[in-house]
């Protein structure tokens, strides 16, 4: 018995000039980039979007995978045939919230139109039949008011966040605090909520996560270039500017969450950037210590902690990055963390009291002792074994919004 193919829909969603932005995106972007991924529609138009507003926000729909168009454009039209989803122009849906709107709408396609309520008004709206709106295939404000507000069975599957007053605020707020991942180091935790006073910030401004990535490249580097100075006021100054790059590294991938700019290209360039960053910190740090004091002899430690860091590092992509995420044992978080930046606030503590030696001394052997415990754990405390993926008469009932969201 052959599975039914995916229903195909139209989604129309309504823009207003006076709707706020959250977290860096207006409602109307945010709806058709969810829709985009989790309906993959035919056609997706913004009612009251011009050439101006699409072109603006043309990149994130573009790379959110939106085909969108405006109503004002020619090309915009409804099909009659296909089912229409309305969405408001002051919410938009949490991850998985159309998903779970849409197939519980499914179980009354034959009987009624549905639609979702969220404080008082209907944010989305399902029209099976939309010629029955009376308005042809043109599509605006008022076919958008009219699906609204037909007469439909009220859905409570799916969540929305509302988007007008404080609420867009309270919206907001969740959004950040979802940007904290079980892989943030020990310190990272304290960072992120440093850097996200940053990301806040920034989020108004035409700001991509690539032009904070080169920031923080360029800063990170002028950082090691003073931690190799011979004074010990110049190498806290660079413990300072290196603590401030963690922070900024930080800030692209939250920036990229957030407004939807996260490109393959993007995280590949982001990971190239940390190690030109890291190989420079520790390629600075003996030669710093050596210029600080000399007449010692700090050829062997700065080999260990130059050989020790390139090791560590093809460690850790080779055993734990390169597996994706649903594969890795229960060593692999702690790996990561111990593998993060955190290490820069012990060279800021160190370099405050004249002590950058201590940490070259400590990091020339414990780089090369981590390396060699992470290759004699067992494989499956890094790498968990595949599962077989389940037949579909073993799969249960649908995830719960909670699960979903």
């Amino acid at each position: 018995m052959h599975a039914a193919a995916p229903r195909r829909w139209q989604v129309l969603i309504g823009a207003h000039p006076n709707a706020p932005l959250v977290a860096g995106l207006p409602p109307a972007v945010r709806s058709a980039i969810r829709a985009a991924q989790e309906l993959t529609p035919d056609r997706i138009i913004i009612a009251g979007a011009d050439e101006s507003f699409l072109r603006k926000w043309s990149f994130q729909l573009r790379v959110g995978g939106a085909p969108v168009l405006g109503d004002k454009i020619g090309t915009a039209a409804l099909d009659a045939s296909l089912p229409l989803l309305a969405l408001e122009a002051h919410s938009f849906p949490d991850e998985g919230g159309l998903r779970d709107f849409s197939a519980a709408c499914e179980a009354i396609a034959d009987k009624s139109n549905a639609r979702r309520i969220l404080a008082g008004r209907p944010v989305a709206a399902v029209c099976f039949r939309p010629a029955s709106l009376g308005a042809g295939t043109k599509p605006s404000a008022y076919v958008l008011s009219q699906a609204l507000s037909e007469p439909a069975e009220e859905i409570e599957a799916g969540h929305f966040f509302d988007a007008r007053g404080q609420a867009a605020e309270a919206a907001a707020e969740t959004l950040y605090s979802r940007l904290v991942k079980d892989t943030d180091g020990y310190i990272a935790r304290f960072d992120r909520a440093l850097s996200l006073v940053i990301t806040r910030s920034l989020l108004p401004f035409p700001v991509t996560p690539n032009h904070i990535t080169t920031a923080s490249l360029l800063l990170g580097l002028l950082g090691a270039w003073w931690l190799a100075s011979p004074s010990e006021g110049t190498q806290f100054q660079g413990a300072l500017l290196l603590w401030f790059c963690c922070l900024l590294d930080g800030c692209d991938g939250e920036v990229a969450r957030l407004k939807h700019l996260s490109t393959p290209w993007g995280a590949a360039y982001d990971v190239a950037a940390d190690h030109v960053a890291h190989l420079a910190i520790f390629v600075a740090l003996p030669i710093g210590v050596a210029r600080l004091h000399p007449g010692g002899d700090w050829v062997l430690p700065g080999l260990l902690i130059v050989t020790g860091f390139l090791a560590c590092g093809f460690s850790v992509w080779w055993l734990v990055l390169r597996i994706p995420d649903g594969q890795r044992g229960p060593l692999a978080v702690t790996v990561e963390r111990i593998a993060s930046r955190d290490y820069v606030y012990l060279i800021l503590i160190l370099t405050a009291i004249g002590r950058l030696d201590w940490f070259l001394w400590a990091a020339a052997f414990g780089s090369h002792a981590f390396n060699v415990w992470l290759w004699r754990q067992p494989p499956d405390m890094i790498s968990a074994p595949v599962t077989p993926s389940p037949t579909i008469s073993e799969r249960r009932v649908p995830r719960s919004e909670s699960e979903s969201s």
